[in-house]
């Protein structure tokens, strides 16, 4: 097995492009996708339900179905491809919201629908630029910085673009999308101006190739029971997360915070330095099966602080402000670890040549399908407690049922031969 010399972490110039571009790039997308949360839409009904939650829904639901279109097309993209997908695809989304404006209130949630659908897709092809090389825990950790922080400064837009400057709650998520779209563009091509990975990339990571469907099939055949104990934490995780960053203006309205949108910002900033800073540290790791183990240790760690601090807010023992904190915290810290780390570290761990893509688009097309029924549920089944109760509940099912699922894969990968290679020393870049 080659041994790699053990050195001092090197940042490129080609690292610094990838990290700038990904930001941008995904918070220019966010800009098109999550704008419209900002509103609130009150005592609006559309057949018989909350206005809201029907937007929300048709998104998700188009946001869904584009993950499982995505469990081909992006672990099928390479390239330039994936630039010109990424152009045109956001473009559309753009366009979308615009037509919203302009259409009746009761087929708004159908523009909406088919933004969500040319969005789906944005991060697995951001990915494919980021992902099978050795500082990757770092690319991505910036990547992942936008599920943070962007998504919460976004909002803070659309409510400044509506409070201060008298912009409409209909028009709001267009104006937003558009006020971001320039730097989306420049983003994209500064992605595709990046070097490829290189050989060192290539022995510690495996070699990152396009999957056909006899490719995906066959790691499922072999991998499967490891990967599908992986996308079930996934999945739990994708719905806590999913349902918190739709409903988060709802919740500080709930808690007495209405008319102090910064917190929205301002409390998550916490929350992204600490797991940022964490999911890029594990570039230092190089063992890949340590790098895995530890990762899912943290991931167990995060189901704990949201299941514990959640049961604290509900029995009055934890202030608002420091429960949103803790509970973000708990949830951010394994989403952001599966991101930057986990799927990365498996493909490396079993030396297979293919893409996180597949593997992504996976867990996220299904994690969606349970954050679609838990919405059609709560509706359907005419839950009257408030959005904030309702979040409670559910990150006590979600935190007992990751640390069950952490349990079975950290014990599940032990049985696993690391074939990846040693590493006694990395030279420099």
């Amino acid at each position: 097995m080659k041994k790699i010399a053990r050195g001092r972490i090197c940042v490129s110039r080609n690292d610094i492009y990838l990290m700038i571009a990904a930001f941008i790039c995904y918070t220019g997308m966010y800009a098109v996708r999550k704008s419209f949360l900002a509103a609130q839409f009150n005592e609006q009904l559309l057949f018989g339900f909350d206005y809201k939650t029907v937007l929300v829904l048709s998104q998700v639901f188009g946001y869904m179905l584009s993950k499982f279109i995505g469990i081909r097309l992006v672990s099928e993209s390479k390239g330039r491809k994936s630039e010109r997908m990424l152009l045109g695809l956001v473009s559309a989304g753009l366009l979308f919201l615009l037509l919203m404006v302009y259409l009746p209130i009761a087929l708004r949630p159908v523009a909406m629908f088919f933004n969500g659908l040319t969005l789906g897709m944005i991060f697995g092809l951001v990915l494919s630029f980021l992902e099978g090389r050795r500082n990757t825990e770092l690319l991505v950790a910036a990547l992942s910085a936008t599920f943070i922080f962007s998504t919460g400064f976004i909002k803070t837009t659309g409510v400044w673009l509506m409070q201060d400057l008298g912009v409409s709650e209909i028009w709001m998520p267009f104006v937003t999308g558009l006020l971001f779209f320039p730097l989306f563009i420049g983003s994209v091509f500064l992605l595709g101006g990046t070097k490829a990975p290189d050989e060192m990339d290539i022995q510690l990571r495996t070699e990152r190739l396009p999957m056909d469907k006899l490719q995906r099939k066959g790691f499922i055949k072999k991998h499967g029971l490891l990967f599908y104990g992986l996308v079930l934490v996934y999945v739990f995780l994708t719905a806590s997360r999913d349902f918190r960053d739709n409903f988060t203006v709802e919740f500080w309205s709930e808690l007495g915070y209405a008319d102090k949108p910064k917190l929205i910002t301002l409390t998550e900033i916490p929350i992204a330095i600490v797991v940022l800073i964490i999911a890029a540290l594990a570039v230092l790791v190089f063992n890949n099966k340590k790098a895995f183990v530890w990762s899912m240790v943290a991931v167990l760690v995060g189901a704990l602080l949201l299941w514990g601090s959640s049961i604290l807010l509900e029995k009055g023992s934890l202030s608002p402000i420091f429960w949103m904190i803790v509970s973000g915290f708990g949830i951010y810290l394994p989403y952001i670890l599966f991101h930057c780390v986990v799927f990365e570290r498996l493909l490396a761990l079993l030396r297979y040549k293919g893409t996180i893509g597949f593997l992504f688009y996976v867990a996220d097309a299904l994690g969606y399908l349970v954050s679609v029924a838990i919405l059609l549920g709560k509706e359907l089944f005419d839950y009257n407690g408030s959005w904030l109760g309702f979040f409670l509940q559910l990150n006590t099912y979600v935190g007992a049922g990751m640390v069950i699922l952490t349990g079975f894969v950290i014990w599940k990968v032990y049985t696993i031969k690391d074939e990846s290679a040693t590493v006694d020393a990395l030279p420099a870049k």
